[in-house]
């Protein structure tokens, strides 16, 4: 359902790199973002982020806050570095930590159970800004 690291998909819109520990939570928006026209690279680990973040027409990176493998900053650190941006999504960050995420950089946060609206706009926003 989701083509990993180096698999190259074909997408007007661009790519998204989703980092969600969760398969049921991951199919659900791998669905969605291939039903809004997007390809999705999906990352089994967060140590996989440098190498995915090397392929060509990446629109943003949407990681799960809380992984085993690195922390929210050096998921930031990476893609800053890159200048892609980054929607963090979570259901165990306080207020004050998902407002410490957007200020260290990280474009949104999204709360679990979260609209899939508000998602994809996040998402045409981004697209929009990058092909202008």
């Amino acid at each position: 359902m989701c083509g990993g690291s180096g698999i190259k998909q074909k997408s007007k819109k661009g790519v998204v790199v989703l980092i969600e520990p969760d398969t049921s939570v991951r199919d659900a928006l791998v669905t969605l973002l291939h039903g809004e026209g997007w390809a999705v690279n999906c990352l089994d680990q967060c140590t996989e982020l440098a190498n995915a973040l090397e392929e060509e027409g990446i629109i943003a990176v949407i990681s799960e806050s809380s992984l085993p493998d690195c922390t929210p900053q050096e998921i930031l650190e990476w893609c800053n570095a890159r200048k892609i941006p980054v929607i963090f999504t979570g259901h165990d960050l306080s207020l004050q930590g998902a407002v410490d995420l957007i200020r260290q950089g990280a474009s949104d946060f999204l709360d679990k159970p979260f609209p899939q609206g508000r998602l994809v706009d996040l998402l045409n926003d981004m697209s929009t800004r990058q092909n202008a």
